[in-house]
């Protein structure tokens, strides 16, 4: 009897991979091996192109790699963050906190007249300027997350004279500007990345994200940063601390 009847609304490469994947978590460690092709042909009820559909979804997923004229291995999980939000949240103490090394790289920094909406988040009047920053985070050398921020140039003047050797955003508002950075409100939202995205995060444009869209206040409740992160949902999990 086919062991994947009671999923006919779905494709059948993705419920045999689907299966795979639940297999893979709670069943096999790091080496592993899969059963062969023909076995997982024999098991499905399915034949050899749709058994390989769903080997290519796990490869591109990061979950196994192929050895060829050997089979299918197991790949080691590169990192798994526990990522807690607070209202003082850091992400180099997160993740030193969890026994990685942070690292972070400046892919870009802009001068300019923001849109409307970044505008009004950060409480800027028409024609006053922001700083735009592209950052790629990472944990142990791993890719973790991407993300784009805004500054106000009023309160974060000649910023750009900061950044050589960048290696955290947060320092910079502590020792340069005596910013000390409260996390005032945070939106989450489960997305796909965009095909830049998956380039700069060295993923597949199937690996699903957590996207965190947060206001940022300092003592003086000045909105001092705006931001989008985007964090790979594959090797991270957030979570909300109250108190």
């Amino acid at each position: 009897m086919d062991e994947l009847n009671r999923k006919k609304n779905i494709p059948k490469y993705l419920a045999i991979s689907d299966k795979l994947q639940e297999e893979i978590k709670h069943k096999y460690r790091s080496g592993d091996r899969l059963p062969s092709e023909a076995d997982l042909c024999s098991r499905f009820n399915a034949n050899r192109y749709v058994v390989r559909q769903a080997l290519a979804r796990l490869v591109q997923l990061g979950l196994i790699r192929s050895s060829q004229g050997i089979g299918y291995f197991i790949n080691e999980k590169p990192i798994d963050i526990r990522y807690t939000m607070t209202p003082i949240t850091q992400y180099s103490e997160i993740i030193r906190q969890a026994g990685r090394k942070p690292g972070a790289e400046l892919l870009s920094q802009q001068l300019l007249i923001p849109s409307r909406d970044v505008a009004e988040a950060l409480c800027l009047s028409q024609g006053q300027q922001a700083y735009k920053l592209e950052i790629l985070r990472y944990a142990d050398g791993v890719r973790l997350t991407y993300s784009v921020s805004w500054l106000p140039e009023y309160i974060f003047p000649d910023f750009s004279a900061h950044t050589e050797g960048f290696s955290s955003l947060y320092d910079i508002f502590k020792t340069v500007y005596g910013i000390h950075p409260l996390r005032m409100r945070s939106t989450l939202r489960a997305i796909y990345p965009t095909a830049s995205e998956a380039l700069h995060l060295q993923i597949s444009p199937s690996t699903p994200l957590l996207q965190i869209e947060s206001m940022v206040c300092d003592e003086q409740n000045r909105h001092v940063e705006y931001t989008v992160a985007k964090y790979r949902g594959d090797l991270c999990m957030v979570s909300i601390q109250f108190q």
